[in-house]
């Protein structure tokens, strides 16, 4: 099968280009838009003439599309300029699929909850309140409407080595590791997910012939501090350097689902892939080796 990853240099298209690369039964393509990389194709998301002419040079089976500006503040700020790259990108590559009949694999967020009543599962009603949310759940509903063999993928606080370093887990290792301080929130609830753990559920998913949504997320739901002490405790860091506060203190401009995660029985009785709590993904990711982190 011919599988082509929308943003492979990104945290999670660069682990899927990589674990599908590992499977004889993919021939694996990968795109960029602004980080160049060796042996990935350049893709501009928002260029539909470009999406068509990669699209139909490829002729993929399955288009994996992790890609989106994932700046909450940003968004927030700039939501004509995100939804331009996030909604629109996102409706070229989900008319590019229906003209391939290609499956979509999206990736979308708990961010499309209020956070009033969380954890959530895959038939909780969507409340979005902020941008990214916003746009997020819009995305969900046009691929609803336009296909039916796809894959949406509601994850969230993913975590893992990765080239720009921007995920929480690297912010608090960068940080502590030269001794600067940080003010990490104790009232926001979600569920940290590993990222290369979540990447195998999903390709199992796919494996499986899966469609329609899923949480994959990881086992545990905690709130941001919490989870900053476990990072300090697997990578032997200072946690006197990790000050907890609340998120009203931190001055944030698009509002958080204070209690999120996602809970994850439909995707358990699905699939065989152990789903790893918090303690268990920072282990794995420990192991793993990746340079420049300073």
């Amino acid at each position: 099968m011919r599988i082509i990853v929308v943003g492979a240099s990104g945290l999670i298209g660069n682990i899927a280009f990589k674990e599908f690369s590992m499977d004889p039964a993919y021939d694996v393509f990968g795109t960029y838009f602004s980080q160049n990389t060796e042996g990935l194709l350049h893709l501009d998301m928002m260029d539909k003439k470009e999406v068509g002419e990669v699209m139909s040079e490829i002729n993929p089976d399955i288009i994996f599309h992790p890609a989106a500006n994932a700046n909450a503040e940003y968004c927030e700020s700039h939501p004509v300029e995100t939804r331009k790259t996030n909604v629109d990108g996102s409706r070229n590559l989900i008319e590019a699929a229906k003209e391939t009949g290609a499956k979509l694999v999206f990736f979308s967020s708990d961010y499309v909850f209020d956070g009033l009543d969380g954890p959530y599962s895959e038939e909780d009603a969507p409340n979005p309140i902020n941008e990214y949310g916003r746009q997020k759940l819009e995305i969900e509903n046009l691929i609803r409407n336009a296909l039916s063999n796809y894959l949406i993928i509601r994850t969230t606080v993913v975590y893992g080595w990765e080239l720009k370093g921007k995920n929480f887990v690297i912010q608090v290792i960068r940080n502590l590791s030269n001794n600067l301080k940080m003010n990490v929130a104790n009232d926001q609830f979600g569920s940290p997910t590993y990222a290369n753990n979540m990447v195998q559920i999903v390709k199992e998913l796919v494996g499986l012939n899966k469609t329609g949504l899923y949480n994959v997320v990881g086992r545990d739901v905690m709130d941001r501090y919490s989870f900053a002490k476990k990072v300090t405790g697997v990578f032997g860091l200072n946690a006197d350097l990790i000050a907890p506060t609340t998120t009203d203190k931190l001055g944030q401009k698009a509002k958080r689902p204070m209690k999120a995660g996602m809970k994850t029985t439909k995707v358990q009785n699905v699939v065989t892939t152990h789903i790893l709590c918090v303690d268990d993904g920072l282990k794995e990711m420990k192991k793993e080796q990746m340079g420049g982190i300073s």
